[in-house]
């Protein structure tokens, strides 16, 4: 758990209906008269998924939800441990980590303001498959995996909005298949990192070390100092110990791979979407 000191008082801006009339039904013929607002959710800089819920429920389980900041290299949950609570990062950024017998290990994933951290196993499992670690230290809500349960059960909104990230995130699994195939190393990471800082809600300065972004692309550290000099060279970034700014982000945006275009038009149209959700 971080080290700061807890707090229940409701996140920023929640006091507006995220909330659009829909005259639709479900796959199962129940009539679902309100809808996430997504266009203003992803403008908001609270955490999306809490962002979602319906005014009235998150009112109710607010009391429910502790405040909490969470430190660089913390790690929050190991392969096989049983999920106890949930993260929701505003600031902080989570790492999935996915390690072989060897003892090698490969980043898989990446947690921040626009999901959650055990949404998916607290319903579930209740165990993780990764090691989930912090990436970057910031600030999170964070809620016991019971009361998540029942906040899950409750909002209609909240189901609407796990469903869209879970498509979202098969969606990303399946074009960083093509994506560590066909391109470079140096387009990757350009991809990397403007992403990290977008989830991060940090759009200048990433803390990380580089043998965090070698993990996160799956190739060797020497590797990735090639990509950070030429990066440099370019006048894309500005590196330090411990952490890169960029100074450019047009350079950069340049120099990463389609993949982030592509991405961004899946991401903008799964949330744009008013089809009716499975169970929702």
């Amino acid at each position: 758990m971080g080290a700061g000191a807890a707090q229940t008082a409701e996140p920023k801006g929640a006091s507006r209906a995220f909330v659009k009339d829909q005259a639709r039904t479900t796959c199962h013929g129940r009539p679902q008269r309100r809808r996430p607002d997504f266009a203003f959710i992803m403008a908001n800089q609270n955490n999306w998924l809490l962002a979602a819920i319906e005014p009235d429920v998150r009112a109710r389980f607010q009391p429910r939800l502790r405040r909490t900041s969470l430190e660089r290299g913390e790690v929050l949950l190991s392969p096989g441990e049983t999920v106890h609570r949930v993260y929701f990062p505003e600031t902080a950024l989570i790492g999935l980590i996915s390690a072989m017998p060897a003892g090698d290990a490969v980043q898989t994933g990446m947690i921040g303001r626009d999901g959650a951290l055990g949404v998916f196993e607290a319903c579930g499992t209740r165990q993780s498959a990764f090691l989930c670690e912090v990436l970057v230290a910031g600030e999170a809500w964070v809620m016991a995996a019971d009361d998540y349960r029942r906040l899950y059960e409750t909002s209609a909104d909240l189901r609407v909005a796990v469903h869209k990230y879970v498509e979202i995130l098969l969606t990303e699994a399946r074009q960083f298949v093509a994506c560590n195939a066909l391109h470079s190393v140096d387009a990757r990471l350009a991809r990397s990192v403007l992403e990290a800082l977008e989830r991060s809600q940090d759009s200048r300065t990433l803390p990380a070390t580089q043998e965090t972004l070698a993990q996160m692309l799956g190739v060797q550290r020497t590797t990735i100092t090639a990509a950070l000099s030429q990066m440099q060279a370019a006048g894309a970034i500005r590196t330090a110990r411990g952490s890169l700014e960029v100074v450019d982000p047009a350079v950069l945006e340049d120099a990463a791979c389609c993949c982030r275009e592509t991405l961004k038009i899946a991401r903008a149209e799964i949330y744009a979407s008013d089809e009716p959700v499975c169970d929702a």
